[in-house]
């Protein structure tokens, strides 16, 4: 016979099983429950809150802008000019060569397309195709090789066009979205964060390209001249380079610059960048710029600029490093004053000269 203990004992065992057994259904009935309302996936991943807004976000910006970003074929070298180059020791112009990357429409009402610089320097041939199928010959505006924007156009109705944004508004670690043609891969959307405001790049002809956006989301060749995006769908910079074999290092032009240039673009099919004619460097033990060249024939030889001059303002404005002054040169024309304010010798002095436009880009 049983003892009215073990009776006891087993009667407990008994109702934890039982009580476990419920809780396990219990749960199963409630995992199943947030999968079907798309809470959790069923690998287990939470979508909750922030993240489940984000993701909403995101497929809303794409949906916003992902129309206007086209995909852009070119054909370089080739043709009568690239022969006659060749006859004359480039014979590489002698062959066509094809490029494909991307380009953003601006302006639906004109067709206006934006892109990169280097994507459409020297095409003889253009081929622009939209998301919905549509392909147009394209033709190139005009372009600047300091900014490395161009701006192209295409004859057609009712075309989608993006919205621009602002670069000097978006906060460093926003999220961003970088929509283009990575590899012909079109309408590829991959999304990151703003890692870092004003860098400075050399591009392909030497020229400091400043105030460039960096992003970890990822960009390839052929997001070149694609649409980089905030969450609302503008766009906030278009993508330039890349580090080749560093994972997570992009970068795109200011929007804000591709503003200040579209214009001039438009018109003249150039920007006539002011030209002062110096070369800088920033000491690390003080951060302060220092003249380290003065060209001949320039507007810093007629001022009487001098090589170890300290540049401490230009404009009013102060300078601690050389991509102050290069983003303060951009903004100015040929023709425009500049007055800098320079420590030589242990005295402050104050130099107002005229600037002429860059002979690297006439």
């Amino acid at each position: 016979m049983r003892s009215p203990q073990h009776t006891h004992r087993s009667g407990r065992a008994a109702t934890a099983i039982a009580v476990i057994i419920v809780l396990i259904i219990i749960g199963a009935a409630v995992a199943i429950w947030l999968v079907t309302r798309g809470v959790i996936s069923p690998g287990g991943l939470y979508l909750q809150g922030a993240d489940r807004a984000r993701e909403q976000d995101i497929s809303q910006a794409v949906t916003k802008v992902a129309p206007a970003v086209v995909r852009i074929d070119t054909v370089v070298g080739g043709g009568p000019e690239g022969i006659l180059k060749g006859l004359f020791g480039a014979p590489s112009d002698m062959f066509p060569r094809q490029g494909l990357a991307s380009g953003i429409i601006i302006n639906a009402r004109r067709g206006y397309v934006l892109t990169n610089a280097h994507v459409v320097r020297g095409v003889h041939e253009m081929k622009v195709t939209l998301p919905d199928g549509r392909v147009f010959g394209g033709r190139v505006l005009g372009l600047d090789p300091v900014t490395d924007i161009a701006i192209a156009q295409v004859k057609g109705r009712n075309l989608p066009a993006a919205t621009l944004g602002s670069s000097d508004g978006i906060r460093v670690g926003s999220w961003v979205i970088a929509v283009g043609n990575p590899f012909g891969l079109e309408n590829t959307v991959t999304a990151g964060v703003l890692s870092a405001k004003g860098r400075t790049l050399v591009g392909e002809q030497g020229f400091a390209v400043t105030d460039l956006l960096q992003t970890d989301a990822a960009i390839n060749r052929g997001n070149s001249g694609g649409a980089l995006t905030d969450l609302r769908g503008q766009v906030v910079g278009m993508p330039t380079a890349i580090i080749p074999f560093a994972k997570g290092i992009g970068f795109a032009v200011a929007i804000d610059t591709v503003k200040s240039v579209i214009g001039e673009l438009v018109r003249t099919g150039k920007v006539a960048h002011a030209w002062l004619g110096i070369d800088t460097a920033t000491r690390a033990q003080d951060n302060r710029v220092v003249i380290t060249r003065v060209m001949r024939g320039t507007p810093a030889t007629k001022a009487g600029l001098r090589t170890g001059d300290v540049i401490e303002s230009a404009n009013g404005a102060s300078v601690r490093r050389g991509e102050d002054l290069a983003r303060l040169m951009r903004t100015l024309r040929a023709g425009d004053r500049l007055r800098l304010t320079v420590l030589r010798e242990g005295k402050t002095i104050t130099i107002t000269t005229r600037l002429t436009e860059s002979p690297q880009v006439k």
